[in-house]
């Protein structure tokens, strides 16, 4: 008898939830912690056959989402512990304090202990609108924990209920991915604020099509206003915007919306400073800073064990001009296409967003599964297919199995092969990109 993939995935998200209480905290690791970890990967493994075998219907999907996130609304954040470090910083913002330039210890926050010790004295480099949010649901939670959790899972839900509300909008798009192991792991249950700036871009993007510029400005800047990263999106808005008045429109609404947030509570370009509190977290899931790994390990093993650093911080500032080359190349491509066929402009232009996202993501100097959540959701908005709909598929799937429940990230343990996995897929992209251009040589 064939198992029902809506309740087997129930089962699974009840399986996750029971993990998060036996494993979701770092320690100790006793024999209730591996149980945990044991189960995770076994209920990650079921949640991720079930809803691949959903991922094609149209109908009861949102349900069947809402279905598999009641068990995960009842237990511990897993996968990372980030939603701690956000109730520490909104307590930090109600002493009135600058964020940029402190972290949780600075106070000392009332959760620090709950902090990963990594994140204790790390300044923060989101934007006003988040640590505005941050400090209301640290002044309501009013020193208990679990409400400020209640309350970050709430804003989370609300993210992806704006992301749904916009693709339906858009182009009544693949509602599938709401359901998308990736989601349940890292926003149902992680409570990242990517998915907040993933539903505001969506929603300034809804409202180009529409040739609301003004509103789809307020939208990004919102956005913008919790992670800078947003602003990947904005170039391609003005692709979908008709006139130059439109477009002025779009720029400054934009551009407005942050500055009065950023007056409304004193944190203005302070994140630009901030930005480079994560650059000593070297891990190979980057793949510059991969690639800078694998090229340390061959100068530590012929003696240059000084070279390392070295090699990283090339490595990375190399990473940095390629993904200029090749967000300038996406929209200038883009903006042809456009021409050639305007009919098709918003798939197209969607199409390109997202893949810019994930590609600022995957090319930072730091990259953890959740930063895929924007470029995933813009994606969901298009008619995805072949290769890119079978890639953006496994990624949602694949990529919870990158940490365990109490946020230890895989990579960690994995530097040398995953380092030189990355050199390896380099190598194989640019072989192939060679035989690909041989072939239009041929052709031509």
């Amino acid at each position: 008898m064939r198992l029902n993939p809506r309740w087997l995935g129930l089962a699974a998200s009840t399986l996750l939830a029971v993990s998060g209480f036996l494993a979701g905290k770092p320690l100790p690791h006793d024999a209730a912690w591996v149980t945990g970890v044991c189960v995770w990967f076994v209920a990650l493994i079921a949640l991720g056959y079930a809803w691949w075998q959903l991922r094609d219907q149209r109908e009861g999907l949102l349900v069947t989402a809402a279905l598999w996130s009641l068990p995960l609304l009842v237990a511990p954040p897993m996968g990372a512990l980030d939603v701690y470090a956000y109730a520490c910083q909104g307590q930090l913002f109600d002493a009135g304090l600058n964020l940029y330039e402190h972290g949780p210890a600075a106070l000392p926050c009332t959760w620090l202990n709950e902090v990963p010790p990594l994140w204790r004295d790390t300044p923060t480099p989101y934007g006003p609108l988040w640590f505005a949010l941050s400090g209301g649901v640290a002044w309501l939670a009013h020193g208990h924990l679990l409400v400020a959790v209640g309350l970050f899972r709430l804003v989370a839900v609300l993210g992806l209920v704006l992301c749904v509300a916009a693709a339906h909008r858009i182009s009544d798009g693949n509602v599938a991915l709401a359901a998308s192991p990736l989601v349940l792991v890292h926003v149902v249950s992680g409570v990242h604020n990517d998915i907040l700036v993933a539903g505001l871009m969506l929603t300034g993007f809804a409202f180009a099509t529409r040739q609301r510029a003004a509103l789809s400005g307020l939208a990004f800047g919102l956005a913008a206003a919790v992670k800078i990263t947003a602003l990947i999106g904005a170039p391609f808005v003005v692709l979908l915007v008709l006139t130059t008045r439109a477009r002025a429109a779009f720029v400054g609404a934009m551009v407005a919306t942050y500055a009065v947030l950023a007056a409304l509570t004193g944190h203005g370009l302070g994140f630009i400073g901030a930005l480079g509190a994560t650059a000593g977290l070297v891990q190979w899931l980057s793949l510059p800073s991969g690639v800078g790994m694998a090229v340390g390990y061959v100068l530590r093993w012929i003696g240059y064990p000084g070279a390392f650093g070295t090699a990283v911080a090339v490595a990375r500032a190399v990473g940095f001009v390629a993904l200029a080359v090749l967000l300038a190349g996406l929209w200038l491509r883009t903006l042809r296409d456009v021409r050639r066929d305007p009919a098709g402009a918003t798939d197209r232009v969607l199409t390109a967003a997202g893949l810019a996202l994930l590609v600022t993501a995957v090319l930072g100097p730091v990259f953890y599964a959740w930063y895929a959540l924007a470029g995933i959701a813009v994606l969901a908005c298009t008619q995805l297919t072949g290769k890119l709909r079978t890639g953006v598929h496994v990624a949602v799937v694949a990529l919870p199995f990158l940490t365990l429940p109490d946020s230890l990230g895989l990579a960690t343990k994995t530097k040398v092969p995953g380092a030189f996995l990355d050199v390896a897929l380099i190598v194989a992209l640019v072989v192939r990109l060679a035989r690909r251009r041989s072939r239009d040589r041929a052709d031509a």
